[in-house]
């Protein structure tokens, strides 16, 4: 049946790590995602103190906030991120440097002992969240380092029921593209899997090398696991942690959430 899957055959471990293994190209790949870049980076310099962001990546969101004149801690699990993230901070003028300080730290653990305007949970960040242990280990992480009258700031996929009901694992193929890390020619496709159980999507991001004559490996796969939250189950989960909904988007144009909505968008305050 269209859809159907079992979470246990899901790689939870490569679905949390293996997009992440190679900064170079995942710049490439989100390169043209700047809205909620632009989004974000605006929240971070009306907060007027600073910023807390979880899963700070390779500080693309970060880096322009520092710029337009906040001052923000990012804290991500990756090694790898973080070092491509340090990378772009020392391109920052020197001025500003300290306005961006990069931890390694999981976001449901991290205690940094300060309290922050504003605390974000950029980019579907929130979505490697599986259980309902997981999330509430991170809204308390986030509650606990949110300082009275600070926001909240996270964004989600909405659910979207047609592209999780496809068949499990079949594949749907892509573009062929130049990969910017090995330097030959690959063409993508992906595979997908739902568990409307656990709510759990798993990817599987297929590289098929096209050209045989050229250098670099004749194909790979990246897993990447996503945990989907529906609204009103976000609003309820946020509310039960000691948060309340300021406001909903549906998109970084400050749209409303529709159905058709590819992300929710969220403000949230202490309760």
């Amino acid at each position: 049946m269209a859809g159907m899957a079992d979470a246990r055959d899901f790689d939870l471990e490569a679905g949390t790590t293996a997009l992440y293994k190679d900064p170079t190209y995942y710049d490439y790949e989100y390169k043209d995602r700047v809205a909620d870049v632009r989004w974000y980076a605006e929240r971070y310099v009306e907060a007027e103190g600073p910023v807390l962001e979880l899963g700070v990546g390779t500080g693309r969101i970060a880096l322009r906030a520092v710029r337009e004149g906040a001052t923000v801690t990012g804290v991500d699990l990756s090694a790898t991120m973080l070092k491509q993230a340090e990378a772009r901070r020392q391109s920052l003028p020197k001025t500003k440097r300290d306005r961006l300080e990069l931890l390694q730290g999981d976001m449901r653990a991290v205690e940094l002992g300060r309290k922050f305007a504003l605390v974000s949970c950029p980019f579907n960040a929130f979505m490697h969240m599986y259980t309902r242990e997981d999330a509430e280990r991170c809204l308390a992480v986030a509650r606990a380092h949110l300082e009275p009258g600070g926001v909240f700031a996270l964004d989600v996929l909405m659910p979207d029921l047609e592209y999780l009901n496809r068949p499990a694992f079949k594949t749907f193929p892509g573009v062929r593209f130049k990969h910017p890390t090995f330097g030959c020619h690959f063409i993508y496709a992906e595979q997908t899997a739902y568990d409307a159980v656990t709510q759990l999507n798993q990817m599987r991001l297929v590289y098929e090398r096209a050209d045989p004559d050229e250098e670099g490996p004749p194909s790979y796969v990246v897993e990447l696991s996503h945990r989907y939250f529906f609204p009103r189950e976000l609003e309820a989960l946020l509310h039960a942690n000691g948060f309340r909904v300021l406001v909903t988007y549906g998109d970084f144009e400050l749209g409303a959430l529709h159905a058709t909505s590819e992300s929710q968008v969220l403000l949230c305050g202490l309760r």
